[in-house]
């Protein structure tokens, strides 16, 4: 045996006797891959949230192999079905979150991530899902509804918050954005690879995102800002359109607020979703928002009231709420005060809190 394997049976030995003691608490173990991206960020502020009100000890991890009586919770479908036939053993109790997919053949990766997942559910605690459109999905597939958490993401309100008019007139003027110019923002990933992303990433809509631009761009002077990388895709339709953009890749997801204060609105265009996280922070930073009806989005604003929602490719409807929120200054101030006060409900503290109650909790006491 070598000395790997021998600490690694120490370990798991060591965990084992622990758990059989009286008073013995599992703690949670948040697992991420550590790419510096939307999940990370995810469990950073669930983990801290959940330390901070509750009794009970909640960290990111990168490694779940060395982890015995614990509760282990997989912050996506792929790095659950990354780890199965290693999850399941040591006593742990297993939490996996899922965010988007489908099985109907649009998307055949997800499909058949989504098909492993269902395999092993039964080695599975607890689900967690963001929006109920993906908890209607998993029962419809026969998950069981008493395992399944229906959590959306949240939002740190201490960071994001609207920006004072000289704070955006500011930042327009950094990023080379005309004053006359409706911007429109755009941050996520929607290429393929983490590299350029000439080849699009069909799920996250970055084509009907340029066609809905175009079709407004012949209305309006328009300028779009664009952050995240493999955004190849967007920038070279955009040029053969003629619309101006700025394009940064941010070291620090902080950044983003700032760039949230040179937008005069937030789109997205997206087929299906599980978030997205720009959907709270544009509420969160006083930015109108006109989104497709999926992931987040139905569940939190209702259309005309906190945002607008568009059908899914109906890049005609998404041109003409963007049009909406330019011409209409009383609906431009109502969505923004009413996203406001929206969002108040979504902070990352209450966020952690629902993890706690509705996830944790009934696993550390033995209800689940």
């Amino acid at each position: 045996m070598n000395l790997a394997k021998q600490i690694n049976r120490l370990h798991l030995g060591a965990q084992a006797i622990r758990k059989r003691l009286p008073g013995h608490r599992p703690g949670v173990y948040y697992i991420v891959p550590d790419a510096n991206w939307s999940v990370d960020w995810d469990g950073h502020y669930i983990t801290k949230g959940v330390r901070e009100q509750f009794p009970v000890r909640a960290q990111l991890s990168q490694n779940p192999r060395w982890l015995s009586g614990q509760i282990l919770h997989y912050g996506s479908l792929w790095s659950f079905v990354g780890n199965i036939g290693a999850i399941h053993n040591a006593r742990n109790q297993v939490v996996a979150t899922v965010f988007h997919g489908s099985r109907d053949g649009s998307n055949p990766k997800l499909a058949e991530g989504i098909e492993r997942l269902l395999v092993a559910k039964d080695e599975i605690d607890r689900l967690v899902v963001s929006n109920t459109i993906m908890r209607q999905r998993f029962v419809d597939w026969g998950m069981p509804e008493e395992k399944i958490a229906c959590i959306p993401l949240g939002v740190d309100l201490n960071i994001f918050k609207p920006a004072s008019i000289s704070h955006s007139q500011e930042m327009r003027q950094k990023l080379g954005i005309a004053e006359d110019a409706f911007c429109v923002g755009s941050f996520q990933k929607d290429g393929q690879g983490w590299e350029k992303g000439l080849e699009p990433k069909l799920i996250k809509g970055p084509d009907l995102f340029v066609d809905a631009i175009q079709q407004l761009s012949g209305r309006h002077k328009m300028h779009i800002l664009l952050t995240g990388p493999a955004r190849g895709y967007v920038k070279t339709e955009l040029d053969k359109i003629e619309v101006p953009y700025t394009h940064h890749v941010l070291d620090d997801y902080e950044e983003i607020v700032d760039y949230y204060a040179a937008l005069d609105a937030y789109l997205v265009a997206s087929r299906e979703e599980g978030g997205p996280k720009g959907v709270l922070e544009s509420l969160a930073c006083g930015v109108p928002l006109v989104s497709s009806s999926v992931g987040l989005a139905p569940d939190v604003i209702k259309d005309g009231v906190q945002g607008l929602l568009v059908e899914c490719e109906d890049t005609s409807g998404m041109a003409n709420a963007l049009q909406r929120v330019i011409e209409d200054k009383v609906l431009n101030k109502s969505l923004r005060e009413a996203g406001l006060q929206r969002i108040q409900a979504f902070d990352w503290l209450k966020i952690s809190a629902a993890y706690y109650r509705q996830v944790y909790q009934p696993l550390i006491e033995g209800e689940g």
